[in-house]
């Protein structure tokens, strides 16, 4: 016997609420990292995905960045289905258990993202970041940056996908960089903060 919409929608909203007291839980012990109070949102990650399709090349490999809880991830997975191959970077090892528990159709790496060993496979990346640049240490937050730089740098048609719940380019060294091409995407209102997708890529593409 099929269940009920009222018990789907009860396992639903149940559901929910565990994922977002387990992530209320996760940035109380460690907000620099975590960087939101809450998760992002479904509306979120499509503008992401979008994005990421769009300015992307079609033989790229996908990379996220600070996958946290999956919000992201399981859109990016349903849209590159048999299409991109898709690594999940997460630094907390609670994040990407939970996350390769949920989604074991990927790969799912708990490491610092500039030590994923994946950069040194030949071709074009698309780099899809939750990374929290607003709240991390600013020493961190600049290697990360100039690690990404050199990352677009090095493959042409690589592009950076980044999310930030402020009104500035969210990372300034790409900014500043003459030789690279940054604009907003997108402006998602159904988030909580809202929140502005940027897209980076070499000038002149």
């Amino acid at each position: 016997m099929k269940p009920s919409f009222v018990s789907r929608l009860f396992s639903h909203v149940s559901q929910q609420s565990h994922e977002a007291t387990a992530w209320l839980k996760r940035y109380a012990r460690n907000p620099r990292n975590v960087g939101s109070i809450l998760p992002s949102s479904k509306m979120l990650g499509r503008a992401m995905t979008s994005a990421a399709l769009r300015y992307g090349a079609r033989d790229a490999l996908f990379i996220e960045a600070g996958a946290g809880n999956g919000a992201i991830t399981r859109v990016l997975a349903q849209s590159l289905a048999g299409r991109n191959r898709l690594v999940a970077c997460e630094f907390l090892p609670s994040f990407a258990q939970e996350l390769q528990r949920r989604l074991p159709e990927i790969e799912v790496a708990c490491c610092r993202v500039q030590d994923l060993p994946h950069w040194q496979e030949a071709g074009n990346k698309t780099i899809v970041s939750s990374l929290p640049f607003r709240s991390l240490a600013k020493d961190e937050a600049r290697d990360i940056g100039a690690f990404l730089q050199s990352e677009l740098h090095k493959n042409p048609r690589s592009v950076l996908v980044q999310f930030t719940y402020g009104l500035k380019n969210p990372i300034p060294l790409l900014a500043a960089d003459a030789s690279v091409e940054s604009f907003r995407h997108a402006m998602v209102w159904r988030n909580s903060p809202p929140a502005a997708v940027w897209a980076y890529r070499l000038a002149g593409r």
